[in-house]
């Protein structure tokens, strides 16, 4: 996941040449970022551009000119950048270029950036809406934590991606991630996390942060696809198939849903596009855009890197705790877990095989490490007995029976005051519960095959509410998704992509395997 996306509503770019303006541009430009609005001087910000030779003929001695003092062009990001424009010679050609904009940025940016072919003859730039457009208002950075809950400027200069391909399967997931690191200087951020739960001043900026990061990533409005970074896109031709014949279980796969469901809208592409300039179908489909993304687990251990360096294993089961390796672990339950299996408490050393956190209990608190599967969570030392066992939809008694893969079928209920146990940040792993019929494969119970955010907001109009307008609609369960005010909502990626939705019953509630804490139980 190398860099932030975006499509901005409106893509009319204008070609500008010697006499004529044309409303078919040479070079389509098209945002990839949501522009920064407001800089703080001495903050430093990047946007990326997605730039197509839009022609239909070879053209050389291509630049990237006009650039206002202070703003560069980043050399080498990663593999789908171009730091030498010949790369867009060819007709429909394309590639990603990257600016960044440092501390000695001390006016506004308006315009650009703009792109010519040899002696300006031909030049083209973005339609306004996807222009750089940011103010820059006096410094100094603020040096608080709290002053900086939404500062990302120092994670959006870094690669995302390590260079390396994952070899994955024979349609590969793309670029490897790389783990990001937060500001060690201005603002100094690396004091503000913390690995002490009683630390609440530092745990409640974590968790503020962790969903300050998820909302600008919904933001960008990012496809839902099989990639490791969200900057990559599956290449028309990956390890020698064509997209079309890539599988949706595959690396490389992105959503090609070009029309909403659920509800029955009658509104093409996503729910809250414009449909018009860069947000059309057209754009969408054949300007590439559907193929940038992330899928459900990428995204949340894209996030925790994202805001605080974190890594852990973005593959489902492993991030859950169930290791995927011959599915031997596909009907391992939280309350299942032995010295054999990979629950132990995460250090983050070896992120390959790193769960996220450590699972909650129905109490609240987090499960312990003693070494008695009975100790873990509860196991008949609460005074309340109904407290004991896992935050578990699958789990009912505990500790477990003989049976090994379903110590009971009888789902518990998730109840109010469980839910107001959570914290923003927390991951809610989905799997269908026994006797349901569903599943994955051979195995049709258990088996992770979800996740999910905890926000903390629910649905409604005040300041720390999610507007009923920003829910996303609901693939899975496409009747009852509309949201309700006082509904608790979650952020996931699937179906069209990272985006707020309404915690329902249907799969959402009813289909929690095991909810996991990373905040505070870090363990680096």
């Amino acid at each position: 996941m190398n860099k932030y996306f975006k499509t901005l509503s409106g893509l009319m770019l204008s070609m500008i040449s010697v006499n004529s303006f044309s409303d078919t541009p040479i070079f389509l430009i098209t945002s990839n970022t949501k522009i920064t609005p407001q800089l703080v001087q001495g903050q430093s910000g990047t946007a990326i551009y997605q730039v197509i030779n839009n022609s239909n003929r070879i053209l050389n001695n291509i630049v990237l000119t006009h650039l206002p003092a202070g703003i560069t062009q980043v050399s080498n990001p990663g593999p789908d950048y171009c730091n030498n424009l010949t790369a867009l010679n060819s007709p429909g050609s394309l590639c990603l270029i990257e600016l960044h904009f440092d501390s000695y940025v001390n006016s506004s940016l308006n315009g650009g950036p703009i792109i010519c072919t040899a002696g300006n003859l031909l030049c083209s730039q973005p339609y306004q809406s996807d222009q750089l457009l940011t103010q820059v208002t006096p410094g100094p950075v603020a040096q608080t934590c709290t002053g900086n809950e939404n500062n990302f400027s120092y994670e959006l200069t870094q690669p995302f991606d390590s260079g390396t391909i994952d070899p994955g399967t024979i349609y590969s997931w793309g670029p490897a991630r790389n783990q990001l690191f937060l500001s060690p200087s201005n603002p100094n951020l690396t004091v503000c996390p913390t690995e002490d739960p009683s630390n609440s001043n530092a745990i409640n900026w974590m968790r503020s942060r962790l969903i300050a990061a998820e909302s600008f990533w919904v933001s960008q409005k990012l496809n839902y696809c099989h990639h490791h970074v969200t900057d990559f896109y599956t290449p028309i031709t990956s390890y020698g198939s064509p997209r079309s014949a890539i599988g949706t279980s595959d690396g490389g796969y992105c959503s090609n849903a070009t029309s909403l469901a659920p509800a029955n809208y009658g509104q093409q592409i996503r729910w809250n596009y414009s449909g018009t300039g860069s947000e059309t179908v057209n754009t969408w489909v054949n300007q590439n855009r559907m193929w940038y993304g992330v899928d459900c687990s990428d995204f949340t251990s894209f996030v925790y890197n994202f805001s605080f360096g974190i890594q852990f294993n973005s593959d489902t089961g492993y991030q859950a705790g169930q290791s995927n390796v011959g599915h031997a672990q596909d009907f391992l339950l939280p309350n299942t877990q032995t010295s054999g299996s990979i629950l132990g408490i995460p250090t983050y050393s070896t992120p390959a095989n790193d769960p996220a956190g450590l699972l909650l209990c129905k109490d609240g608190s987090v499960e312990t490490r003693s070494g008695s599967p009975n100790d873990y969570c509860g196991g008949g030392s609460n005074p309340n007995p109904s407290l004991n066992g896992y935050f578990s939809v699958f789990l009912n008694d505990q500790p477990p029976t003989s049976d090994s893969h379903f110590p009971v079928n009888t789902p518990s209920n998730i109840t109010p005051a469980m839910l107001n146990l959570l914290k923003p940040g927390d991951l809610l792993y989905l799997a269908f519960p026994p006797g349901s019929g569903k599943g994955d494969g051979n195995n049709p119970t258990s088996v992770v095959t979800h996740v999910i955010t905890w926000t903390g907001q629910k649905v409604g109009y005040g300041p720390d509410d999610i507007n009923p307008t920003q829910i996303a609609p609901e693939s899975i369960c496409p009747t009852n998704w509309q949201p309700q005010v006082g509904d608790w909502v979650i952020i996931d990626s699937h179906y069209q992509g990272p985006d707020y939705r309404d915690f329902t019953s249907c799969f959402y509630q009813n289909n929690i395997w095991g909810v996991r804490r990373v905040i505070g139980y870090m363990h680096s």
